[in-house]
């Protein structure tokens, strides 16, 4: 699995973290995508998909040439880190695939 590491992820952790609103995260770097799972504070879960959409738009800003999703989904959060975990590089591009398109069906 090529989940790089090093400046670029430490970057991207970094904005999340001085975001609080966010509780928790899982960001997933693979080839030209970065997939960003986000859980948000109590109080500012009904404003989930607003939050999300800021992020996503300043990891893009951040990674003008990956292909950026963020979701504040717990499922995609979830699967995010299930990625992450798994050693096994056959399929994930499936996966991030799948995720993506998981996510475009709650709307």
């Amino acid at each position: 699995m090529e989940n790089q590491t090093g400046e670029d992820a430490n970057e991207a952790e970094n904005l999340l973290k001085k975001d609080d609103r966010i509780k928790g995260a899982a960001a997933l770097f693979y080839e030209d995508h970065l997939i960003v799972g986000v859980r948000v504070k109590t109080f500012d879960r009904f404003n989930k998909r607003k939050i999300a959409k800021e992020l996503e738009k300043k990891l893009k800003e951040t990674y003008p040439d990956l292909s950026v999703f963020v979701s504040a989904d717990s499922k995609i959060l979830t699967e995010t880190n299930k990625l992450i975990l798994k050693d096994d590089a056959k399929g994930i591009k499936k996966k991030i695939h799948y995720l993506i398109s998981l996510s475009e069906e709650e709307t």
